[in-house]
C-alpha cells in the first residue's frame, strides 16, 4: 500500500535498527504543579522545549480514521500505516497533525516512535474527543448521553497517557494503550459539528441551562444550553487531566460557520421562516465560552470553515470586498468578519479543504467549489486560503485532510450506493467527500502499459481503412473507472481535440444492462438497428468537447432507472441542482437554482505520469492521433457497487425527490441488477456524413461480440500516490511563520 522513497527507508531504518535515534520525550514545564507542554499566549499557542516557550503556528492536517475497504468504525490505521504518513506529513513541512476520535494502540505508538526519532521536528497532535452521532433524538444534555461522552473522554486521556486496556468494542477504537503521547499533544478538542436541529432542540429543553460555571472552562451568563454544554465538556476534559495525570493541555470545542453570532441576510430560502433555516437560524456564540480560574494551559476555539458553504459565505456582498494578491477572495472577507466577534484566545480553522473529486457538490464563483478542481489548482487554491487564515490572525489552520476516503459519502451519491454496506470497497471519485486529500489511495490495476483488453476488432469500410475509420475497441475496469480506448486506423484522433478545426465526431453507443434494456437506435444519422439496447451514449468532437448522455427513462436527474426496450434515438444530459434558490432579506436580491451538468466530459491526459497530467480529465488522444482514452467514474454510468458489477435497475417511477430535486430514498431501497457486460458500438461522422461504424459484419453491426466483464474483487488493493498539490502545500508550510501579521504597536 506504501509508496516508497529514500527519506522513508532511512527512518525506517533508524526506528528499526537504532530505537535510541532519538532523545526521548521532551520534559514538561511545571506551571503550579500542573504540567505543561503546550498552552496558550494570546491568541497563539506555545510549545515547550530547552527549557523555553516557543510560538507554535499550526500548519496541520486532519487525518480520517480508514483506508480502501474499511469503515469509519473498524478505525484500520495501524502502526506501519501511520509511521509512513508521518513521514510524508513532516516531509511536507507540517507540524500538526488532528485526529477526530481515539485510533488503535499502534497509531500512537507509531507518534511517540516517529518524535522520538525527529528532535526539533515533532509532529504535535490535537486529538478530538468524538460524540456519538448515531442516536434517534436532538438532545445533548440528555443525562445518559451526557454519561456516554464524558466516559470516552476519560477513555481517550487515558489512552494518550499510555494507561488504558480497553476490551473489544463495536465502532470504536480498542486495545492496550501503552506509549505515552501526551508529551506532543497540542490539544484536546471536544464536541464536533453540530447541526440546526441539535442547538435548537438542546437549548429547547434545557431552559434552565443559562450558565456553566466550571474550573477550567465557563461560560457567560446567559448562554445557551448547547454553549453550557460545550463548555462543561470540555471543562471535564481538563479536570479530569490535571485530576489523574497532573497534565493540561489546551482544551478547544468545535463549530462551524452555521452556528455563528453573525446574522447573514443572504442565508434565507424564499417562504421559510429563519426559524427553520438549516444554516443561519441557531447560534454558539464563542464569545460566550471562556477560560474557568484554574486552568493552566488554557482554551482555544476550532472552527471548520469552507469558501462554498453555507451560501452567505460567497454571497454577502461586504465579503467580495476582500482581496489578496491574485484578486477577490471572499473566504478571507468572511474570515475578517468572524474573527471580530471571537473572544481573544487562540482561534484556529480545524477544517478547510478543497476535493479533487470528478464532480460538485457546490460552485463558488471564484473556483473555490466542492469538487472539480484540478490536483495542482488544490494545492494553490489551498494556499491562498491558508495565508488568508494567518493574516486575518487565526492561530493556524489544518487542511481536510491527509488521505482520501472511500467509506464517506455526500447528499447527492448516497441513494445510489448499493448495497450500502459495500461502498468503501470501491472509490466514487464523483463524489467529493471522497476526495479531499492530499494523498490518494489508487488502484494496483491500472490501464496503461498495455493492460488494456481489446474487446473487438473492427473492420475497416473500403476493406484498407479509411478516414476515421475504428481499428480496435478496448476496456479496462478498476476500484475507480471503467477505462476504454478507440483505436483508429490512421490520426483522426487529432481532430477530436478541442480547438481543432473539424467536424469529426465519435459517438460510443456503451449497453451496460443487457436483456435488450434501452434503445437499439443510435442518434446518428445511417447507422443501422443495433443488436442490443444502449442505455448510455458517449460523444467526442472538437466544438463541444466530451460528453456522455443517457436514456430519459434511466436519468438519475429524473429519478427514473428503468431503461425500457426503445426503438427512439432519445438521449439528454444529467443536471442536479447544486446551489438552492435565496433571496437576501436586506436588499431583495434573488440568487437562483445554480445546476451542474455531470454529462460534461474535461479533456485532459488522465496519467499520472504525464507531464501535462489533469486529475479531472476524463478523456484524451494518444499515440499521436491514433487512439482516444476514456475513463468513466462507475457512478456515472450507474454502476451502484462495480466490485460485484452492479448496475442501478429499478421500474418504480413514483421515487419522490427531496431538497432541491434530489432523490429521497432510504437506503438499498433502489434496486440493481448485475450486469452480464458491457458492449460498446462506435460510429464516426464528418459533417454528419456517416464514415464508419463498429463492429460491424457487412451492412450491419457484429452480433456475436463477447461482452467486456472487468474482473470484480473482495477487497480492493491499493498503493499511496502522493496528489500534485503536496509539493505545493510543502512550500507553503516551508515558510509559513513569515506571513503572521506583525502585533500592532
Amino acid at each position: 500500500m506504501r509508496h516508497t522513497s529514500a527519506r522513508a527507508a532511512a527512518v525506517a531504518l533508524c526506528l528499526i535498527v537504532a530505537a535510541g535515534c532519538g532523545t526521548g520525550a521532551p520534559e514538561p514545564a511545571s506551571v503550579g504543579g500542573v504540567k505543561l507542554l503546550s498552552r496558550t499566549q494570546g491568541r497563539y499557542f506555545e510549545v515547550y522545549g530547552d527549557g523555553r516557550w516557543r510560538r507554535h503556528i499550526i500548519k496541520g492536517v486532519d487525518i480520517g480514521a480508514t483506508v480502501p475497504g474499511k469503515w469509519f468504525g473498524e478505525v484500520p490505521i495501524d502502526y506501519d500505516t501511520a509511521a509512513g504518513w508521518f513521514e510524508d506529513i513532516s516531509a511536507m513541512n507540517a507540524n500538526t497533525v488532528l485526529v477526530y476520535t481515539l485510533l488503535k494502540p499502534g497509531f500512537y505508538r507509531a507518534l511517540e516512535d516517529f518524535n522520538e526519532g525527529h528532535p526539533g521536528g515533532e509532529l504535535m497532535l490535537i486529538q478530538q474527543f468524538w460524540p456519538n452521532d448515531e442516536k434517534d433524538f436532538n438532545n445533548n444534555y440528555r443525562a445518559d448521553y451526557v454519561a456516554e461522552y464524558k466516559r470516552e473522554i476519560e477513555l481517550g486521556i487515558d489512552a494518550l497517557n499510555g494507561n488504558a486496556d480497553i476490551p473489544a468494542r463495536k465502532g470504536k477504537a480498542w486495545g492496550e494503550y501503552d506509549s505515552n503521547a501526551m508529551p506532543y499533544v497540542l490539544g484536546f478538542l471536544v464536541g464536533r459539528e453540530v447541526i440546526m436541529e441539535e442547538a435548537r432542540d438542546t437549548d429547547r429543553a434545557n431552559p434552565g441551562k443559562t450558565g456553566y460555571d466550571g474550573r477550567y472552562v465557563k461560560t457567560t451568563k446567559p448562554a445557551s444550553a448547547t454553549e453550557c454544554w460545550y463548555a462543561e465538556m470540555a471543562d471535564h476534559a481538563q479536570a479530569y487531566s490535571t485530576r489523574k495525570y497532573g497534565w493540561q493541555a489546551p482544551v478547544g470545542y468545535v463549530s462551524w460557520p452555521t452556528l455563528d453570532p453573525i446574522d447573514h441576510p443572504t442565508e434565507r430560502t424564499p417562504n421559510l421562516p429563519r426559524a427553520n433555516e438549516a444554516d443561519d437560524s441557531q447560534v454558539l456564540d464563542p464569545r460566550h465560552i471562556l477560560p474557568g480560574p484554574a486552568t493552566k494551559a488554557g482554551i482555544f476555539g476550532s472552527f471548520h470553515i469552507y469558501p462554498y458553504y453555507p451560501e452567505f459565505m460567497y454571497r454577502e456582498p461586504a465579503y467580495a470586498d476582500y482581496r489578496d494578491e491574485y484578486g477577490v477572495l471572499r473566504y478571507g472577507g468572511y474570515l475578517k468578519d468572524f474573527m471580530s466577534v471571537l473572544p481573544a484566545y487562540p482561534q484556529i480553522i480545524g477544517e478547510f479543504g478543497l476535493p479533487t473529486s470528478l464532480n460538485m457538490s457546490h460552485m463558488q464563483p471564484e473556483g473555490f467549489s466542492q469538487g472539480e478542481i484540478d490536483e495542482q489548482e488544490q494545492g494553490r487554491l489551498l494556499a491562498r486560503l491558508y495565508r488568508a487564515i494567518l493574516r486575518e490572525g487565526y492561530a493556524g489552520g489544518l487542511i481536510f485532510e491527509w488521505a482520501d476516503e472511500w467509506s464517506k459519502r455526500n447528499w447527492v451519491y448516497r441513494p445510489y450506493l448499493i448495497p450500502f454496506d459495500r461502498h468503501a470497497l470501491w472509490h466514487n471519485v464523483m463524489d467529493p467527500e471522497q476526495c479531499f486529500g492530499l494523498m490518494e489511495f489508487e488502484p494496483d490495476r491500472q490501464p496503461f502499459g498495455g493492460n488494456m483488453k481489446k474487446v473487438w476488432s473492427g473492420t475497416a469500410a473500403s476493406g484498407r481503412g479509411g478516414p476515421g475509420a475504428v481499428k480496435s475497441m478496448y476496456a479496462y475496469g478498476n476500484a475507480e473507472f471503467l477505462f476504454m480506448a478507440v483505436e483508429f486506423t490512421g490520426k483522426a484522433g487529432n481532430e477530436l481535440k478541442p480547438g481543432a478545426d473539424s467536424d469529426f465526431e465519435l459517438d460510443i453507443g456503451i449497453d451496460t444492462l443487457g436483456y435488450s434494456r434501452g434503445t437499439n437506435r443510435m442518434p446518428v444519422s445511417g447507422v443501422p438497428t443495433l443488436p442490443s439496447g444502449i442505455t448510455f451514449l458517449l460523444r467526442l468532437n472538437s466544438r463541444e468537447g466530451g460528453s456522455l448522455l443517457c436514456r430519459p427513462d434511466y436519468n438519475r436527474a429524473n429519478s427514473l432507472f428503468t431503461a425500457r426496450p426503445s426503438t427512439d434515438d432519445r438521449f439528454e444530459h444529467v443536471e442536479f441542482v447544486i446551489n438552492r434558490a435565496q433571496q437576501s432579506e436586506a436588499d431583495g436580491t434573488y440568487f437562483p437554482v445554480i445546476m451542474t451538468d455531470q454529462s460534461v466530459l474535461n479533456y485532459g491526459d488522465f496519467n499520472p505520469a504525464a507531464k501535462d497530467y489533469r486529475s479531472t480529465g476524463h478523456w484524451y488522444i494518444d499515440r499521436g492521433g491514433r487512439r482516444v482514452m476514456i475513463r468513466l467514474p462507475w457512478q456515472l454510468i450507474h454502476s451502484s457497487d462495480p466490485s460485484m458489477g452492479r448496475m442501478l435497475s429499478s421500474t418504480r417511477t413514483d421515487l419522490p425527490p427531496g431538497p432541491a430535486g434530489l432523490l429521497d430514498v432510504k437506503r438499498d431501497e433502489l434496486g440493481f441488477i448485475r450486469t452480464p457486460g458491457f458492449l460498446f458500438y462506435t460510429a464516426t461522422t464528418d459533417s454528419g456524413r456517416l464514415l464508419d461504424y463498429q463492429p460491424r459484419d457487412g451492412k450491419g453491426f457484429d452480433g456475436r461480440v463477447k461482452r467486456y466483464r472487468w474482473p470484480t474483487w473482495v477487497f480492493p488493493k491499493t498503493h499511496e500516490r502522493l496528489k500534485k498539490s503536496y509539493p505545493e502545500i510543502q512550500s507553503l508550510y516551508r515558510n509559513a511563520e513569515s506571513l503572521v501579521p506583525a502585533p500592532a504597536k
